[in-house]
């Protein structure tokens, strides 16, 4: 992993030094919000059952969430590149589905969005590009047993990981009441029943 956590630092330090935008419009990227509020308030899948608790993050904590194992090269980027916390939720169901959502909050979604991707990439190493039409600026990869979706909404970073029996579906309407939450959107009604 040592490659992974090599070219996330040397993308993060590009992108911030040059300038470059792409987390979105310049007003979006004043968007905050808390990661925890992100996923504290999805509802279960279908087919899906909530793992454990909301678990906030450090810079260590959050590595694990995106990748699925500890990287030490990976959380002294985070630190580097503006990381401040996060959160993740976990659900589980038949067959060895999994389904973990993660959320951050950076100094700028910059680095975010670089090491979210490149996050994506190492999750599903075989997978295709996926960007969703949904999410603008979204960067993700799916295999037929594998999904890492990777959005920033300013200063917030969202990313699902999926493995096993877990569709496109499922990981889009996640990500769509991520979207909502970390942009203060109203999640009630048909939106958010799950």
């Amino acid at each position: 992993m040592r490659w992974f956590s090599l070219a996330a630092l040397l993308a993060a330090c590009a992108i911030v030094f040059s300038g470059c935008s792409l987390g979105g419009e310049q007003a979006e990227q004043t968007q905050e919000a808390d990661p925890a509020q992100v996923v504290t308030v999805l509802p279960s899948r279908p087919g899906l059952t909530p793992a454990g608790p909301v678990v906030r993050l450090d810079a260590a904590g959050f590595t694990t969430a995106l990748l699925g194992h500890p990287d030490a090269g990976l959380t002294t980027t985070l630190e580097s590149g503006g990381f401040r916390r996060g959160a993740s939720r976990t659900w589980t169901g038949a067959s060895g589905a999994t389904l973990t959502a993660v959320a951050g909050l950076w100094d700028d979604g910059d680095p975010a969005q670089t090491i979210g991707s490149d996050a994506a990439e190492a999750v599903v190493p075989n997978g295709t590009v996926w960007m969703p039409e949904e999410f603008r600026g979204s960067d993700g990869r799916r295999a037929a047993d594998a999904r890492a979706l990777n959005v920033v909404i300013g200063r917030v970073s969202l990313y699902l990981r999926a493995a096993g029996p877990v569709d496109d579906a499922a990981v889009l309407r996640q990500m769509s009441l991520m979207y909502q939450a970390a942009a203060g959107k109203d999640r009630q009604g048909t939106s958010s029943n799950g």
